[in-house]
C-alpha cells in the first residue's frame, strides 16, 4: 500500500484481508515519491490498524513496487494509456519473499481509475497462481458513487482552507489521517 495518505478505504481493504488470513502484513511503498513523506505515510497506516492484533506494517524496502523493480509506478499520471510490465516485481515478491515469510495469499484493491495500478493487479492474478500463491481482488469502498481513495482525498485538500474541506474529509479519513491532515494544513497557513 501507498497509502498517500491513509484513508478509510485503505482501512476496508486491511480489515476484509486481515478476517481471512491468520496473520497479514501490510507492505508500506517506502520509496519517498509521494506527496506524503514515507515515515509520515508508515506512520498512519500504523495507527489506522493499530486495533488488529494479526496485522504487521513493514516498509516494503528496495524489492516491493520501488524504483528497481517496478519504476513505472512512479511515473502513473505520466503513461495512464501505457502498456507496463510490472512482471519483474511481482516474481521477485513470489520467488523472493512471499516464501520467507509464508505468504499464501496476496490482496489488493481492485483498480477503477488507475490504469497502471490495474495492469499491476492482472499481472499478480497471472503470476502469483503459478507460485502457489492465491491472489484476491478486493472491491473497493465507496462513498457517494466514488470510490474512496487517496487521490480523492489530495483533489479535496487542493480545493481550499482546511475550515472548506475538513467536514467532507471526515467520510473519506480516519480520524487519526484526519489529525494530522488538520496539523498540516495548520502548518502551511502560519508559514
Amino acid at each position: 500500500m501507498n497509502c498517500n495518505p491513509f484513508t478509510l478505504g485503505h482501512r476496508y481493504l486491511v480489515e476484509y484481508a486481515a478476517q481471512r488470513v491468520k496473520y497479514l502484513y501490510i507492505f508500506a511503498v517506502e520509496e519517498n515519491k509521494s506527496i506524503f513523506p514515507f515515515k509520515d505515510r508508515f506512520e498512519l497506516i500504523k495507527q489506522g490498524v493499530s486495533d488488529m492484533p494479526n496485522v504487521t506494517v513493514l516498509p516494503s524496502g528496495k524489492f516491493i513496487i520501488s524504483s528497481l523493480t517496478f519504476v513505472d509506478y512512479f511515473n502513473k499520471s505520466e503513461i495512464q494509456d501505457r502498456v507496463i510490465d510490472p512482471s519483474q516485481d511481482v516474481r521477485l515478491f513470489a520467488e523472493e519473499i512471499a516464501p520467507a515469510l509464508g505468504v499464501t495469499v496476496r490482496f489488493a484493491g481492485e483498480e477503477p481509475l488507475d490504469k497502471v495500478t490495474r495492469q499491476y493487479n492482472e499481472a499478480m492474478g497471472r503470476i502469483l497462481p503459478e507460485y502457489g500463491i492465491a491472489f484476491e481482488e478486493i472491491p473497493r469502498m465507496e462513498t457517494d458513487g466514488e470510490v474512496v481513495s487517496a487521490s480523492r482525498v489530495r483533489a479535496l485538500l487542493e480545493e481550499g482552507a482546511w475550515a472548506e474541506v475538513a467536514g467532507r474529509l471526515e467520510r473519506l479519513v480516519p480520524k487519526t489521517t484526519l489529525n494530522y491532515l488538520e496539523k498540516q494544513a495548520e502548518h502551511r497557513e502560519s508559514i
